[in-house]
């Protein structure tokens, strides 16, 4: 290849020389060129690598030829080229019936030619570079409307091989490649849509139909190419995709909509809900793989959201009302199905979430009211039949709505609802039959035996309804007092247990729901566990100070008659009701608690030891009768038991004169003596003359006989009015003391951000009552801690 310019004298002929080769190209597919070098292919004129070097060295000759380059010429000369070999291949286009097919052919051609030549005139494409300007119009546009004629007048004449530079396509200069595409684009896709009826893209739609329908029309590779022309076309202008947006994508999306609007119309008609939902989320899941295949990737978006639009959100109504259908019906099949096509559209899955929400707080109302008579009693059936129906949906959350944070929330409010807001008195009721039912977790029982891991677990889910109680500081108060019973009587299941709950040392594994570890802490506070922790300390302490207790009356010979045995209680960490009894005490009695105060005293001066004997056990044997029996009951039931060794029958009257016990309460302290025949009453032990007695052929099956007494431990109504009486009151020092430390911060306030703050500051131990809120302020400017401003009624004022 020789650099040197050159004078072209003749220029017709050289250019006819180049585009002689250059067509070759061009008409490949159409004659197929033998790669041999015999005499036949000296007869087709193939050309052998001699020849292919010449449009190299003819390109760089015509824009180096001196006096002047030819390079506007040449590059006007492919342009007629182009445009009349675009001309042809659309009318071969056209004569066929598959013209998908045809077009995707013609189009492969083209381009690889194209893209041929454009590598041989990339010397012309660096003079065309360095020549072009910047213009505020489309460099790359049709010049003017006279080069549709021009192409037209070209067509006759390229079939005998001839070109014609009478009267030449005019282009603005640019890359050879954008130049053959720009012609492609013009003198096929548009003139094909303008005078053709649009037939390419209308056989396009009709094929895509047949592929939705299950009958594919046409190839799908035709196809893909096809619609990759139109994007191909527009390669190398600014907005690439605007040809291929405006042409192809927004028809194919309103033929999509027409599609499946009349398609899910019928089947929503025809289907029951399950197989219409089968069939849309099949419809889709093809519909997405098609999208891939025939589709520029811009445009899988828009499709499948016109899609969904038709299949899902023009029925969203009829899969709402369904929804609820499929949740009665614990048909969660359907409903994951549901619910995964409802989450393809725009805030669809709210409706969803009401109404699962809704059914679930049905579904515990239905608890509430079967069971609720029977909790005030036992409300183990009750708190688990709560527990099991949230574990129940919270496994089918993970199951069936992909562990779905927004369902695990539905699920919480709805049992935030159930818990608070179920019936009239639910958030107080709650809270105290919570403790109850975790006082039967951790307390001994005979009937119920679970192991300590089991245990662990139910505790666990009962930490779940405990996140949800309002008024937390009722189950506190309530827990604490059964706590202390457990502590005292030695009926904890496990010491361990007891501390994992109130230091919060086991973890609470929720899945996906924030519950900290420490469970009582998070939500209690840390002055409160403190409380509980000091019980255990005094528990601790009180076996340590028997044992120093025994040892030193061992070490001075004394002997105490009976096994006793004592717990120091510190005051204000036990929330225990009642207050300390009058009751003369057994002489051998008498005597160890005086001796233990004696030891105490000597050990902690100034301590006041109050002996609680309404709290005391005692286990007492009957020794006058052939079998041995063995009693645990009340101190005070053995006071009246052992009055009995000295007569075997005595008047009520002298048994509360003798224990220095109320009548009405020995009747109390009798009863289940008299009930369970170890003692027996010829009247009413409500009247004082009414004789009481040994009966010495009492007989049990048991040898081991627990008797509670009803003055021993007040029934649960009463203990529960105590217990609400003591949070009215220690809510009414929480709100003045939250009211305080507000005012000392702030110093200056409004009452209308005092109310709010107060309730945020409450609101993880109770909800106040804004009436409570307006007295705890009066009562606190009564007592000189604030003010109302001198200038405004409605402003505080803190008083140092």
């Amino acid at each position: 290849m020789s650099l040197r310019p050159k004078r072209i004298t003749d220029f017709d002929g050289t250019v006819a020389s180049f585009l002689t080769t250059v067509r070759v190209l061009y008409e490949a597919r159409l004659q197929p060129l033998p790669l041999s070098s015999g005499p036949a292919s000296q007869a087709h004129q193939q050309p052998g690598p001699t020849l292919f070097m010449d449009p190299f060295q003819q390109v760089y000759d015509l824009c180096t030829a001196y006096p002047k380059p030819l390079d506007a010429r040449l590059f006007n000369a492919i342009s007629a080229m182009l445009v009349s070999l675009a001309v042809l291949a659309k009318e071969r286009i056209l004569l066929c019936n598959d013209i998908v097919v045809a077009y995707s052919q013609e189009w492969i051609t083209f381009r690889t030619a194209s893209r041929y030549l454009d590598a041989i005139c990339e010397y012309l494409n660096k003079i065309t570079a360095m020549k072009i300007t910047p213009s505020p119009l489309n460099n790359n546009s049709l010049s003017s409307a006279s080069a549709h004629g021009a192409a037209r007048r070209l067509a006759s004449a390229s079939r005998t091989g001839s070109v014609s530079a009478a009267s030449p396509p005019v282009f603005e200069r640019q890359k050879i490649a954008a130049l053959a595409f720009l012609v492609w684009k013009t003198y096929v896709l548009v003139d094909i849509k303008r005078n053709h009826n649009n037939r390419l893209l209308a056989q396009i739609f009709h094929s895509v139909h047949h592929d939705r329908q299950g009958t594919p029309f046409v190839e799908a590779s035709a196809i893909v190419t096809s619609v990759e022309s139109f994007v191909e076309v527009n390669e190398y202008q600014p907005q690439h995709l605007s040809f291929y947006i405006d042409e192809f994508e927004k028809q194919y999306l309103e033929a999509t909509r027409l599609y499946y609007l009349k398609e899910s119309n019928k089947w929503i008609s025809t289907l029951c809900i399950s197989d219409f939902l089968k069939k849309v989320s099949q419809t889709l899941s093809e519909e997405d793989a098609r999208n891939f295949r025939f589709c520029h990737p811009t445009s899988h978006k828009k499709v499948l959201r016109e899609s969904e639009n038709q299949c899902i959100a023009s029925h969203k109504s009829r899969i709402y009302s369904e929804f609820e259908t499929m949740l009665l019906n614990e048909s969660f099949d359907d409903a994951k199905l549901a619910y995964l096509l409802i989450l393809r559209i725009p805030d669809g899955i709210t409706p969803i979430l009401q109404i699962m929400q809704s059914h679930i707080m049905n579904l515990g109302k239905d608890v509430v009211d079967r069971l609720k008579s029977s909790a005030q009693k036992e409300p183990r059936e009750f708190i688990q039949a709560l527990i099991d129906l949230y574990g129940n949906f919270r496994e089918k959350c993970s199951e069936y709505f992909n562990n779905d944070a927004l369902f695990g929330e539905a699920l919480d409010k709805a049992f935030r609802k159930v818990v608070n807001e179920s019936y009239e008195s639910a958030a107080q009721n709650f809270p105290e039959l919570l403790s109850r039912f975790c006082d039967g977790l951790l307390k001994k029982n005979a009937k119920v035996s679970l192991t300590e891991s089991e245990v662990e677990e139910k505790l666990n889910q009962v930490v779940i309804l405990f996140s949800f109680l309002n008024e937390k500081d009722i189950f506190q108060k309530f827990y604490s007092r059964l706590l202390a019973k457990r502590l005292i009587y030695g009926l904890s299941v496990s010491d361990d247990l007891e501390l994992s709950v109130i230091a919060g040392l086991k973890v609470c594994h929720r899945e996906k729901v924030n519950i900290k570890p420490n469970i009582f802490q998070s939500f209690c506070g840390f002055e409160y566990t403190q409380k509980l922790q000091r019980m255990f300390t005094d528990v601790t302490l009180s076996s340590e100070s028997n044992k120093e207790f025994l040892v030193g009356m061992d070490r001075q010979g004394i002997s105490l008659g009976v096994e006793f045995s004592i717990m120091v209680l510190t005051a204000g960490s036990w929330p225990l009701t009642g207050s300390a009894v009058r009751l003369q005490l057994p002489e051998k009695l008498e005597h160890c608690v005086s001796r233990f105060t004696n030891f105490y005293m000597n050990k902690h001066s100034g301590r006041k030891l109050t002996w609680m004997y309404h709290l005391c056990k005692a286990d007492v044997r009957l020794t006058y009768l052939d079998k041995k029996y063995e009693l645990n009951i009340s101190l005070q039931q053995l006071v009246l038991l052992l009055l009995f060794n000295d007569a075997l029958t005595l008047k009520v009257s002298v048994i509360a004169e003798l224990a220095q016990i109320d009548v009405a309460d020995v009747h109390k302290l009798l009863k289940p003596l008299l009930d369970l025949e170890i003692l027996r009453c010829g009247g009413n032990t409500s009247e004082p003359q009414a004789e009481v007695s040994v009966n010495l052929k009492f007989s049990n099956k048991r040898t081991k006989l627990k008797i509670s007494a009803i003055a021993q431990s007040e029934s649960v109504s009463h203990e529960s009015e105590v217990t609400r009486q003591a949070v009215d009151e220690d809510r009414k020092l929480f709100l003045q003391a939250t009211i305080v430390r507000i005012m000392k911060s702030r110093r200056v306030i409004q009452h209308n951000q005092l109310v709010p703050e107060v309730i945020e500051h409450a609101r993880s131990r109770f909800v106040p009552n804004i009436a409570h809120i307006k007295k705890s302020i009066e009562q606190l400017i009564d007592k000189g801690y604030m003010e109302r401003s001198k200038d405004r009624k409605d402003q505080y004022t803190y008083l140092a």
